[in-house]
């Protein structure tokens, strides 16, 4: 297919700057050229699919690095998790995959669903029998016995155990390793303040994982577990509470530490955008998760994690009570509403520094020659306002248009 793509703005997601009235060129699923308007009259136009977008923003898909497809937001997510089928699950993720697709997700990350249904998934994908962004997928996460997520997790508890299930994770197909370090809210009877795993163990699960050419994400609510985290060299640590050991204290943040986040390259996935869902469709839900972790004080740290330089990406936890598939551009608003980030910086956050993270920035992320062609058109200028982000009129994944004009073709 060829398809050209106009519109007023162009953010490639490598410049702080859009390009104005630029034309998007696209040839057998990859961007071939990024041109001035004026220049379309040297290509045999003729031959191409058009889309004129004018008072519009031509960008990278939005990527989406935290999803369970196997639950479906609502309060008793808990429930299907143990007790429903995985025949019904995998309605559920099929369900999941379209939605995500449908907001401008051009490429998702599972974190972690019940007896490995997204591998399935992804296969469906790939080879069209369903619809679905590009997925990554952990398959069960690893967590100790009895551990968070236990209910659809792989349990190991000693450093052979932790081994041996981040090789059994990459024989069945892993993208990526999910490990869980704490406790966490969604498993009844876990504490969030304390370490599941030692240093140690985390570190001969990334030893092994880069191996085996695969990176590890790690799910830290307690500083120890954070600390443990850093240490091993976990890739992407997710949540990143810095709640205290000591229950009577909320917090327990340590500065030097995130320098040494920095250091080491890794990336940060606060899951931001859940908080922000919860106070709008539960708000006593909201007003409990905010005496556990108070969001003023929690933003304050987060922005001092941003200005001493860590890499921020965006997850929204979606699967979990009140995070919907379709709910994506929640999180880019809440990194400039609380975070105080730039409109551009929480786009580029959006899409290159997670393609980044995922290490596959060399095939999407970017709008560049030669990658993909996964491309959204929003309404107006997201520069200007951020929540425009929920305005995706165009999606167009691997060169072909997914949603044309505000209609779905999926």
């Amino acid at each position: 297919m060829k398809l050209i793509i106009k519109a007023d703005r162009l953010i490639d997601s490598n410049s702080l700057h859009p390009l104005i009235n630029s034309a998007l060129v696209i040839e057998n699923g990859k961007i071939v050229e990024i041109i001035s308007q004026d220049k379309l009259k040297d290509i045999s136009i003729e031959t191409f699919d058009i889309i004129d977008a004018g008072n519009s923003t031509i960008m990278p898909g939005f990527i989406e690095m935290h999803s369970h497809m196997h639950v479906n937001a609502e309060s008793d997510a808990y429930k299907q998790v143990t007790t429903e089928s995985n025949e019904f699950l995998l309605m559920r993720a099929v369900k999941a995959v379209r939605s995500t697709l449908s907001s401008g997700v051009t490429t998702m990350r599972d974190l972690g669903s019940k007896n490995e249904i997204a591998f399935p998934i992804k296969e469906a994908v790939n080879n069209g029998v369903i619809p679905g962004p590009r997925l990554l997928v952990t398959g069960t996460p690893i967590t100790s016995t009895g551990g968070h997520c236990n209910s659809f997790a792989y349990e190991a508890d000693t450093k052979d155990e932790v081994i041996k299930a981040v090789r059994r994770q990459f024989k069945k197909g892993a993208d990526y390793i999910k490990i869980m370090s704490t406790g966490g809210g969604f498993t009844p009877g876990t504490n969030m303040r304390k370490a599941q795993y030692s240093a140690d163990i985390l570190k001969a699960a990334v030893e092994d994982a880069e191996r085996l050419g695969l990176r590890v994400a790690a799910h830290c609510h307690g500083t120890a577990g954070v600390i443990n985290c850093v240490e091993a060299g976990i890739h992407n640590l997710i949540h990143c509470s810095w709640l205290s050991e000591n229950p009577s204290e909320m917090f327990d943040y340590h500065p030097e530490i995130t320098d040494q986040i920095v250091a080491k390259g890794l990336f940060l996935d606060p899951t931001l955008g859940v908080d922000r869902l919860n106070q709008i469709r539960d708000p006593q839900r909201y007003k409990l998760r905010s005496e556990l972790k108070d969001p003023v004080k929690r933003f304050e740290i987060l922005k001092d994690m941003w200005v001493r330089g860590v890499k921020f990406v965006t997850g929204m936890d979606s699967g979990m009570t009140n995070a919907r598939f379709d709910d994506f551009a929640v999180m880019p608003q809440v990194m400039v509403e609380d975070l105080g980030i730039s409109n551009m910086e929480a786009i580029i956050c959006s899409t290159k520094t997670s393609a980044d993270c995922l290490d596959i920035l060399q095939e999407t992320g970017t709008l560049e020659p030669g990658k993909s062609a996964d491309v959204i058109v929003v309404k107006g200028n997201p520069l200007e306002d951020i929540k425009l982000l929920s305005n995706v009129e165009d999606i167009i994944l691997k060169g072909k248009i997914i949603k044309r004009d505000g209609k779905l073709l999926i």
